[in-house]
């Protein structure tokens, strides 16, 4: 039976419901079919789809050759050698020309739009080609039309990476992590069938790898963009690349680096081992919850301890029964002993990545988690939420950054990306600008069990100084934020609640109350007050990414002056443990439920 379609894959992304923003489902006859039942037809989604169906096979030959290596079932090997020889035949007859679909900003594939899309792709088959070759009688089933194949996929990486590199000079793109871990592995297979390897031994991309590392890595670990999904793309890109090293032999430098990034991963997940997704990535899809767990398993290889066992655990949760065990057949992934964890582990205390600008802030007392986005915009990738805040707890995302839809959707940039998506500050309800922040005050007290971040911004709003200051006391968390005109004019500036969860206001004294809903009876509670004339507005609105028809309440809070400061206290309980809040010749007064009274300062 035939398993692939001899036709070229487009870009992923296209498949995408252009009324719904929701990821297409699957492919129905000549109908690809929504959540909410549209049925759409032709282009672009005939070729998305084949992207998604070439990348399935690829999973589907490299799962195959795996488990018949652990198994030793001959139909397994049978169904992975049927699919590279296919896949060999039909690359046979289009190699010879680039893909005529390709867009201008894209760097050309041949069997896909993007060469990115075509690397991705090749890791995949060429693992599954190196799992085969150990047989003599599969590597001559495969002989020279899969040497032929992945010849020319290699060539394809080569001129890719020159185009990338020396004609854009570009070599902190997130691409060129792809393009060494896709010419590593082709250039393994190839040696597996003991073909010619002309553009040089693996050792070459793992240079390279070393390469981009250094310039693509701020010294806090977090790839330079800033988006949680690109750092994991580029992770995981890293781990393919070493297949089958000795973990000794790698550079050090390289692996403090790569450790640095586990360590972000580590630092940065929620409770339960949820990865907020900050800027674009995919906020809950199949595919990304896998590229998680392979990283999972293939660090875990390369030290004999990561810390991301809750990471992993999350993520095995969100596959479920749809996992088809291939990440559980990677063992073996580098030919040595795992290396010894450093001795300092990242703890799950409070910490902040300086270069990237977020600040994640914790409590001994909560499972309440807080995130602030005082970073730099973040290239092509970023979004208008600068100083937004985050929430998070152990089972539920209580204001998450909402992450996007696939990138063929209008409301990638026309919502998601947009600071109306964002629980931040905007002014004449417009958006940021692309800008950056800078963190003036971090102070973390484990003794007292508190935390305090405050950060500012002079270029997210045109004539405007934004400031944040978020610190958790005990459990409590306490949130001030400013804006102020430079001029001294009066201006209408709008900070935003975006919960994900059923969500409530109700207008108590001077202020307002908000009620966040959680699963299992959980509770989140809002205390809120503004020190000038406010209006705080619950209004209809979109939720996370994965489904943008979900209506769900949100909050905008309002005030019209030359100055205004919003002050919020959040804190996770069945009851509200704190009775009222106040301002007070510039402070704060909290009183508590059990009569105790809390004073703090307001930002200076």
């Amino acid at each position: 039976m035939t398993t692939v379609t001899r036709a070229r894959g487009g870009w992923w992304h296209d498949f995408v419901c252009p009324t719904h923003g929701t990821e297409l489902l699957e492919a129905r006859g000549d109908a690809f079919v929504c959540t909410y039942g549209c049925e759409l037809r032709g282009e672009p989604y005939a070729s998305a789809w084949l992207v998604l169906e070439h990348q399935a096979a690829a999973r589907l030959a490299r799962t195959a050759a795996r488990r018949f290596r652990r198994h030793g079932d001959p139909a397994d090997q049978a169904q992975a050698l049927a699919v590279v020889r296919e896949f060999a035949d039909y690359c046979a007859e289009i190699t010879a020309e680039w893909n005529r679909d390709s867009e201008s900003w894209m760097l050309q594939g041949k069997l896909f739009k993007q060469a990115l899309t075509e690397a991705i792709w090749a890791t995949q088959i060429a693992d599954a080609v190196v799992v085969l070759a150990d047989e003599p009688a599969a590597r001559e089933t495969m002989g020279a039309p899969v040497a032929t194949m992945l010849g020319a996929l290699l060539d394809t990486i080569v001129e890719s990476r020159r185009v990338l590199v020396d004609d854009r000079d570009d070599l902190t793109s997130n691409y060129v992590a792809w393009l060494d871990a896709a010419g590593a592995l082709i250039t393994r297979a190839l040696a597996a069938l003991a073909a010619p390897t002309p553009h040089g031994d693996q050792e070459r991309w793992i240079a390279q790898a070393v390469e981009h590392s250094a310039v693509a890595l701020g010294q806090d670990g977090w790839e330079w963009e800033g988006s949680t999904y690109y750092h994991l793309f580029v992770l995981r890109a890293y781990l393919l690349t070493f297949a089958g090293a000795d973990q000794a032999a790698l550079d050090p430098a390289l692996v403090r680096r790569l450790r640095r990034m586990v360590d972000v991963l580590v630092g940065f997940a929620g409770p339960d081992g949820r990865l907020p997704m900050l800027h674009d990535g995919p906020y809950d899809r199949l595919g990304v919850h896998l590229e998680v767990l392979e990283i999972c398993v293939l660090a875990g290889q390369l030290w004999d301890g990561t810390g991301l066992d809750t990471v992993e655990a999350w993520a095995r949760r969100r596959i479920g029964e749809r996992h088809d065990g291939l990440e559980d057949l990677l063992d073996g992934w580098f030919s040595g002993t795992p290396l010894p964890a450093p001795g300092d582990v990242l703890d799950r205390g409070s910490v902040l990545f300086a270069d990237v600008g977020y600040a994640v802030v914790r409590s001994e007392a909560s499972s309440l988690q807080a995130v602030l986005d005082a970073g730099p915009h973040g290239g092509s990738h970023g979004h208008l939420d600068t100083l937004a805040l985050y929430l998070y707890g152990d089972g539920v995302a209580w204001q998450p950054a909402p992450g996007v839809p696939p990138y063929g959707s209008a409301l990638r940039r026309g919502h998601y990306a947009r600071t109306t998506a964002h629980p931040t500050v905007r002014a004449d309800d417009a958006d940021q600008l692309e800008s950056s922040a800078r963190v003036e005050r971090w102070e973390v007290d484990p003794a007292t069990d508190t935390t305090l971040v405050q950060a500012s911004s002079d270029e997210a709003i045109d004539g405007v100084l934004l400031e944040r200051r978020v610190e958790s006391i005990g459990g409590i968390l306490v949130d001030v934020v400013r804006a102020t005109t430079t001029d001294g004019s009066a201006r209408s500036f709008t900070t935003a609640f975006r919960p994900a969860v059923p969500f409530e206001v109700v207008q108590h004294g001077d202020g307002w109350r908000t009620g966040w809903s959680g699963p299992a009876g959980r509770r989140l509670h809002g205390h809120h007050v503004a020190d000038v004339a406010s209006v705080l507005v619950d209004a209809p609105g979109r939720g996370p990414s994965d489904d943008p028809t979900v209506p769900l309440a949100v909050g905008d809070w309002t005030a019209t002056a030359p100055s205004v400061t919003f002050v919020s206290v959040f804190a996770e309980a069945d009851e509200s443990p704190i009775a009222s809040i106040g301002l007070n010749a510039g402070r704060l007064v909290i009183a508590l439920a059990d009569g105790r009274t809390l004073e703090r300062e307001l930002l200076p």
